[in-house]
């Protein structure tokens, strides 16, 4: 009885982390694309968003009584950490620019899983397999798709920008997979300090842009009063609860089945952008992502096995 208990609940904390996620464009494209005033660029999106995470996850570590201490080993290891979740946050985000739809840009951006493979296999010497090879060509023939062979006409720069996104995502649970360092550190501490030091990078980035006129005239650095509802949303639902939500789903059903799951994100974000932004599924769109989801599928399945 209690392992089913811990398997109902499992899943619907999977569930909810997925469908959380899939929250995140509809969130920022209203900060992006504000009804009034000013949009907010990316870096300052981005600031708050790790800003406000890390506020809450400070005192859900106070109340846990979880200590702060980081010796300078894993300082340096959660700095590199943190570059490598700003990266995939910052070109995720920055890629919602070029898309007509927000489904197909997290859909691209979660052929992570497939660009871990790939690394695993070329740096790492893990086994290649005929079922991985077939994943990689199912998604790249997906992605020839969405740029517009098959007529879905997406922007090549948003392509790459996603792809990145992708490929910083892959290496950050690479690195935290196997970093000996921080691979054992508790996972709100570990979160925490990676939006700490993901807020500082961006409070320079914003420095950086603020420095420029143009960028200074055409950005705000405060959002409208509507704007920090979707800021709060952005940073407590979709960071804190979905990072600590996939942390216990994986204890309790295990990361297959979570990951599996994770496939809800993607689709999350092309229902939500249909029905809130006004946005098209095309039948290319619709072709490319069939080919990349069961990619994804295929890689986790073959990692289980």
């Amino acid at each position: 009885m209690l392992s089913l208990e811990k398997s109902g609940t499992g899943l619907l904390l999977a569930l909810m982390a997925a469908v959380c996620y899939g929250f995140i464009p509809l969130f920022t494209k209203e900060l992006q694309a504000p009804s009034v005033g000013l949009p907010l660029s990316s870096s300052t999106i981005l600031f708050y968003r790790f800003g406000i995470s890390s506020l809450v996850l400070a005192i859900i570590m106070v109340l846990r009584r979880e200590s702060f201490r980081i010796n300078y080993a894993e300082f340096l290891r959660l700095v590199l950490l943190a570059f490598l979740s700003d990266g995939a946050a910052l070109f995720l985000i920055s890629g919602y620019r070029y898309f007509s739809s927000s489904g197909v840009a997290t859909t691209l951006h979660f052929t992570y899983p497939i660009l871990t493979a790939l690394i695993m296999m070329i740096f790492f010497r893990e086994r290649s397999r005929v079922s991985t090879w077939v994943a990689i060509a199912l998604s790249i023939c997906g992605v020839a798709f969405l740029t517009g062979v098959g007529g879905a006409g997406a922007q090549w720069l948003g392509i790459v920008l996603e792809l990145i996104s992708a490929l910083c995502f892959a290496l950050y649970l690479i690195r935290v997979n196997r970093s000996r360092v921080v691979g054992n550190m508790p996972v709100a501490k570990l979160t925490f300090y990676v939006m700490v030091f993901g807020t500082a990078i961006f409070a320079a980035f914003i420095a950086y842009e603020r420095a420029d006129f143009d960028v200074s005239a055409h950005y705000a650095l405060l959002p409208p009063p509507g704007g920090w509802w979707n800021l709060g949303f952005l940073a407590i639902v979709c960071t804190v609860v979905t990072n600590l939500a996939l942390v216990h789903a994986t204890q309790n059903i295990g990361p297959t089945v979570t990951s599996i799951l994770g496939v809800l994100e993607p689709l999350t974000a092309l229902v939500l952008g249909i029905l809130f932004l006004g946005e098209q599924l095309t039948p290319a769109m619709a072709i490319g992502i069939g080919l990349i989801l069961p990619a994804v599928l295929i890689i986790i399945l073959r990692r289980k096995s």
